[in-house]
C-alpha cells in the first residue's frame, strides 16, 4: 500500500496545537507530533511497509496504529482508493492556480448542508451587534482640508442616452486624447458612483447606505481614490473621495506615468490616463454584518459591481475607460496609506477622453 499526505489540506499552529485544515471537507482537528513528523515522510506516494520494515517490531506496531488513523481521518490517502481520485479532480481543476487559490474557494465554499439563518433570527444577531457595537461608518473621511466638487444638479445631458445603447458602446479603452477632463464631468462620475443615492440617502441604523450599484448587505466596502493627471482645475496626485461630503481630499503624493504604470503591473496605458480611479475595500464593514469567510467573496463581487457602474457613466459621458486587476497592491497601498490588514487594494480604473 502507498500512501501520501493529502493536497486539500494545510497545517498551521493555534494554542499550542498543530491543526489539520481539511480545507475541501470543512473539518479542523489537532494532530500529534508524532502524527505531523510521520507525515513529512509521505510528502509524496510512498511505500508504508517499506517504511516501517527496518524498525523493530513495537516501533513499527505504534506507528502502523498511527498511520492507520491517518488514512481513516483523511491526512493519508491511498494510492488508487476513492479520496485519491477525488483529489485528481480536484487537482486537474485547480493545481495550476496554486494551494492559496483552491484553499481560499474551498475553505469559503457552502457545503450542502449548511445551516442559514432565518430573516427572525438574522434581525436578533443584528440588534445584539448594534447592543455591542455600533457599525462602522458607511462613508470615511481623512479629515484634510479637502477640494469640494462641484453640486450634482438636474439631469446632464449625457443621462439621456439609453441603456441597451450604453450596454453595447461600452469598450475597455487603452489610449486615450490629449485634452484634460471637465471638473464638473469628474464630480458627476464620482458622485454617481461612490455617492449616497439622490432618492436613498438615509443611512439605515446598522450602517446601511444606497448607492447606485448594489452591495452584499448594503455594506458597501469599496473606498474610491482618484489619481489626477489632467483634470481641470485640480491639482496633480492622489485624492481620496469622501462620498458624503462630495469631495476630494488629497493625499499629498503625485505620481508620474511611469510609477502609476508600475503599480499597475508595468501597463503604461494606465499611466497615460488623466484620470485614474483605485478601489479599496474596508473589510470592518462587511465583516462587522457578516463573520463568516465566504463574506470576503462578496467584498470582491463588490467591486465589480462598481467598476461597472463606472464603465456604464464614463461611456455614457463619452469617455474611454478601462478596469485591471493586475497590480503591484504594495505601491497602491504605500501610496494611499493603506493598513493592508484592514483595507485591500482590489483594483484600478483609467480613464480620460477617447483618442482623436
Amino acid at each position: 500500500m502507498r500512501a501520501k499526505v493529502a493536497e486539500h489540506a494545510t497545517l498551521f499552529y493555534q494554542d499550542g496545537a498543530v491543526v489539520w485544515d481539511d480545507y475541501l471537507h470543512h473539518r479542523q482537528f489537532a494532530i500529534s507530533e508524532t502524527a505531523e513528523l510521520l507525515c513529512r515522510k509521505f510528502t509524496e506516494f510512498t511505500d508504508v511497509e517499506a517504511l516501517l520494515a527496518p524498525l523493530g517490531e513495537a516501533d513499527r506496531v505504534a506507528l502502523r496504529k498511527v498511520l492507520d488513523e491517518l488514512i481513516e481521518a483523511g491526512v493519508l490517502i491511498v494510492e488508487g482508493s476513492p479520496r485519491h481520485d477525488e483529489e485528481r479532480r480536484l487537482l486537474a481543476g485547480w493545481r495550476a492556480w496554486g494551494p492559496s487559490a483552491r484553499h481560499f474557494h474551498f475553505a469559503s465554499r457552502t457545503l450542502a448542508d449548511a445551516s442559514f439563518q432565518g430573516s427572525e433570527e438574522h434581525d436578533a444577531v443584528l440588534d445584539a451587534k448594534l447592543a455591542a457595537a455600533p457599525p462602522p461608518a458607511p462613508f470615511r473621511s481623512l479629515g484634510r482640508t479637502a477640494v469640494l466638487l462641484p453640486p450634482l444638479e438636474g439631469s446632464p445631458k449625457w443621462a439621456s442616452a439609453g441603456l441597451l445603447d450604453v450596454l453595447l458602446a461600452r469598450r475597455t479603452t487603452r489610449e486615450f486624447g490629449a485634452s484634460a477632463l471637465s471638473l464638473t464631468r469628474v464630480s458627476e462620475l464620482l458622485g454617481v458612483l461612490a455617492g449616497p443615492s439622490p432618492v436613498r440617502s438615509r443611512i439605515g441604523r446598522s450602517g446601511t447606505v444606497f448607492k447606485t450599484s448594489p452591495s452584499g448587505g448594503g455594506r458597501h466596502p469599496v473606498e474610491v481614490y482618484a489619481h489626477v493627471r489632467g483634470v481641470e482645475a485640480l491639482e496633480p496626485g492622489w485624492y481620496h473621495y469622501d462620498g458624503l461630503a462630495h469631495a476630494l481630499e488629497p493625499i499629498g503624493v503625485a505620481w508620474g506615468p511611469d510609477e502609476m504604470a508600475a503599480a499597475a503591473g508595468d501597463q503604461d496605458w494606465v499611466g497615460q490616463a488623466p484620470l485614474v480611479l483605485a478601489y479599496t475595500g474596508v473589510l470592518e464593514r462587511t465583516r462587522w454584518r457578516y463573520d463568516t469567510s465566504r463574506a470576503y467573496r462578496v467584498v470582491q463581487m463588490d467591486v465589480g459591481h462598481l467598476s461597472q457602474t463606472a464603465y456604464l457613466v464614463a461611456t455614457a459621458m463619452g469617455f474611454g475607460i478601462g478596469f485591471t486587476a493586475a497590480l503591484r497592491d504594495e505601491l497602491v497601498e504605500r501610496a494611499l496609506g493603506c493598513d493592508a490588514y484592514h483595507e485591500v487594494v482590489l483594483g484600478l480604473s483609467a480613464l480620460g477622453p477617447l483618442p482623436e
